[in-house]
């Protein structure tokens, strides 16, 4: 009796098994066969260079020239989005003009990196970047490096061409905006003391309002402080806050008549909705500020490479020791993720390389489809984005990436 129970339950089993290999290899088979058109699509559309090259950009020359914002969205963590970030924005600013960096840093952290820029103090820097929203940033070389990059370029360059960041991110880090609220103080009257109570906070900008009243500038910067701070208590959503911090500063700046270059977390370059919510780019697209037909966003996306992540975020059995996991990430790993439609970017693009591709050429097999635009998991370790608005132009090109190294972790 028992042997034919168990006999019976293997049987199942052993189906299941089998069908599941088929369905699995069904699957793969039939992604290949149906990808011709779209490997076809992508090499015609695409720069394909190995990782320690750089672009020419040639392939994108009249959408940058007819775009006034240009917004990179890279998945933090990971070692070839830092270069590539530094490398585009130099090119933008010597080829197209590009004077204006938006990012993913609160209004102070931004005023203190433009302070970096022409200092060079790798203290401040530390203090900027401590408690920035991209947690694998905080403490790791290669973001540290790219912002070195960014201040050695910016170094060598004539007044009349330097930049400067622009943070639109909700308030990160109470601290550092209590201690840069008191050095607005007169001389003499600065406190020995930070308070980083936001209430706290608050009223020192009120009185900084009156012993400033003659300075619009400076009246704006603490406005827009106390009206960050006051979100903050509110508990604010962070997309909404980022559109109104984007939205005042770019009418505040007058950027309307310039070219500006954003560059976010992926979430925040799509311009269509993503699991029900509409990213910062999105709102930007659907807002009066004129940039719906005039907007370029560009995401990455990565395979067979290494990321950087919390090890208190991970299972166990994926943790390495110490603080951050060097975790292998490919978007085409079935178990963690796996994205309808890669095998069309890994059969154009060799091991070791980095393809820029145009998304929206003409004409368009990705149009109107669910390809690149699905992705599913066994384990639930990483976040999946639903697109919402299929066949919508969620972004302009993509940037895939083979081999890319983690971003490394500072020892």
């Amino acid at each position: 009796m028992i042997k034919s129970a168990l006999k019976w339950i293997f049987g199942i089993l052993g189906s299941l098994i089998l069908l599941l290999v088929v369905a699995y290899g069904g699957f793969h088979l039939w992604e290949y066969a149906s990808g011709g058109k779209y490997v076809q699509y992508l090499t015609e559309n695409s720069e394909t260079i190995p990782l320690e090259q750089q672009f020419s950009y040639q392939t994108m020359e009249s959408d940058l020239s007819a775009s006034k914002l240009i917004m990179v969205g890279e998945i933090h963590g990971f070692g070839e989005p830092c270069k590539f970030d530094v490398d585009f924005f130099k090119y933008l600013h010597k080829n197209h003009g590009v004077r204006h960096y938006v990012a993913e840093l609160d209004f102070v952290q931004a005023l203190l990196l433009n302070d970096y820029l022409q200092s060079g103090d790798e203290e401040l820097l530390s203090d900027i970047l401590k408690n920035w929203a991209v947690e694998q940033g905080r403490n790791n070389k290669s973001y540290f490096d790219k912002y070195r990059a960014f201040h050695a370029y910016y170094s060598q360059l004539p007044d009349d061409e330097k930049f400067e960041f622009i943070g639109v991110d909700k308030t990160q880090d109470l601290a550092l905006t209590a201690s840069y609220v008191n050095s607005l103080l007169p001389n003499g009257s600065t406190e020995t003391t930070v308070s980083t109570d936001i209430d706290s906070t608050l009223h020192q900008i009120e009185t900084l309002k009156s012993i400033y009243s003659h300075s619009p500038d400076m009246l704006f910067v603490l406005t827009h402080i106390a009206s960050n701070l006051m979100e903050t208590q509110n508990r604010g959503h962070r997309e909404d806050v980022m559109f109104g911090n984007f939205y005042k500063l770019y009418k505040q700046y007058n950027l309307a008549e310039r070219k500006v270059y954003g560059y976010f977390g992926l979430f925040h370059a799509f311009q269509y909705r993503v699991n029900g919510q509409h990213p910062l780019a999105s709102q930007i697209r659907m807002s009066d500020l004129g940039l719906a037909d005039h907007m370029l966003s560009i995401t990455f996306l990565l395979n067979d490479s290494y990321m950087a992540m919390a090890s208190n975020a991970l299972p166990e059995f994926l943790r390495d020791k110490g603080p951050y996991s060097r975790m292998p990430v490919s978007a085409d790993n079935m178990l963690i993720m796996y994205m309808y439609g890669i095998k069309d970017f890994k059969r154009m693009t060799p091991e070791h390389h980095k393809s820029l591709i145009k998304m929206n050429a003409e004409p368009n097999p990705y149009a109107e489809t669910t390809r690149m635009l699905t992705t599913f998991q066994v384990l639930p370790v990483t976040d999946l984005f639903e697109m919402n608005d299929a066949g919508k132009p969620y972004t302009q090109y993509t940037l895939f990436v083979r081999n890319s190294d983690w971003a490394e972790p500072m020892e």
